[in-house]
């Protein structure tokens, strides 16, 4: 009998609950399983940056926590020369071995983190006043705006924090965090509600 195909499976597969709940909720939670997520170093000064806006159709961000987004891709800054690129695209070893190729005469690195990081998306009028429950950076509207980003520890999970629109956040976490964190979440939302969005 031939050996039945791997499956891959998310890091809450089963464990997020079905897809519903009240259309008047605070906030809607969805995992964006799929993605692809590849870790990118170089120096952004140099032919590097041109390289990769060439291959992924979007300019590396070079402002502390701000990210760049075009047609399903985002570039995420985590440090002067280090970027997470974030690729609707679940081909992540098609598009690093294309990003390899773009900067192979460059000092680089490109690193596939598809598999290390789960990620969530809050939405919602309610979603910065959740999150400011265990976030210590100030989220306010005027403040926090969609396109940054930061790192830190919500409710004791490391997490990268990208605002990808008004009332619109993804969390990326490790996958070890992923159950812990999205049941923090839902605790967080029992007073305003929450719905599970479809992925």
């Amino acid at each position: 009998m031939a050996d039945a195909e791997p499956r891959t499976l998310s890091p809450l597969a089963g464990h997020a609950a079905p897809v519903g709940g009240p259309h008047h909720a605070g906030v809607a939670l969805r995992e964006a399983a799929g993605l692809s997520l590849i870790n990118l170093r170089g120096d952004a000064d140099t032919a590097f940056g041109g390289h990769i806006e060439k291959t992924l159709g979007v300019a590396l961000p070079t402002s502390p926590n701000t990210t760049s987004t075009v047609d399903g891709v985002s570039l995420i800054w985590l440090g002067p020369d280090e970027w997470l690129a974030v690729c609707d695209d679940n081909d992540s070893a098609a598009l690093c071995a294309k990003l390899e190729d773009a900067t192979a005469k460059l000092h680089h690195a490109v690193v596939d983190l598809s598999d290390n990081y789960a990620v969530i998306e809050l939405s919602g009028r309610s979603a910065r006043w959740i999150l400011a429950k265990g976030w210590p950076q100030d989220l306010h509207p005027a403040v926090f705006t969609p396109g940054q980003c930061s790192q830190g520890m919500l409710a004791h999970a490391q997490i990268i924090l990208h605002c990808a629109g008004e009332d619109a956040f993804r969390l990326f976490v490790r996958p070890s965090f992923a159950a812990y964190l999205w049941d923090w979440l839902v605790d967080a939302s029992a007073d305003v509600g929450h719905r599970i969005a479809a992925g």
